[in-house]
């Protein structure tokens, strides 16, 4: 499957730690990460998960926030006024609900404005379309995360649960 192969990359491209809030998509990457050995730490708010990886990242840390589209707008002012002010660079994984095949209309408003919020940000997403995808994407995240020291989101887009492996 994907989220092995997704997780040992992350892992392999310094992912030391992970915070998240509990989500189905997510699961398998998290499922994927503990069987790699990788701490993962269930939080209860977006917020926190940003505010734990700015510290873990301030501490000298490489840490993974996982979350669903729908809980980014909980965490814009975290990201905003914490994590990009002072440099604190990781990587995001954001589960993308409201595009393609969504059919819960509370999740489209946020989930196609995922991009442009982080964009108003200067925060600049990076797409993961397909299995294939998964070395460039984590390898270039990572880079951006620990060398531009910015907040790197890697969208996991819809295309990937319509895909056959």
């Amino acid at each position: 499957m994907w989220h092995t192969k997704f997780a040992r990359a992350l892992i392999g491209a310094g992912v030391e730690t992970a915070v998240w809030i509990p989500d189905k998509r997510l699961s398998p990457i998290a499922e994927a990460l503990t069987a790699e050995g990788l701490r993962l730490r269930t939080l209860t708010r977006e917020e926190e998960c940003i505010a734990y990886a700015a510290g873990y990242r301030a501490a000298g840390g490489m840490p993974l926030v996982l979350m669903q589209s729908s809980g980014l707008g909980n965490s814009l002012n975290a990201i905003g006024s914490l994590a990009i002010p002072y440099g604190l660079g990781f990587p995001l994984i954001i589960s993308m609900r409201g595009t393609l095949g969504e059919q819960n209309p509370a999740q489209v408003p946020v989930g196609r404005s995922v991009t442009e919020f982080l964009g108003l940000l200067g925060v600049q997403c990076f797409p993961l379309r397909a299995p294939e995808q998964i070395p460039g994407i984590v390898v270039g995240a990572l880079n951006t995360a620990r060398g531009a020291r910015q907040v790197a989101p890697i969208t996991l887009e819809s295309d990937l649960d319509f895909r056959l492996e």
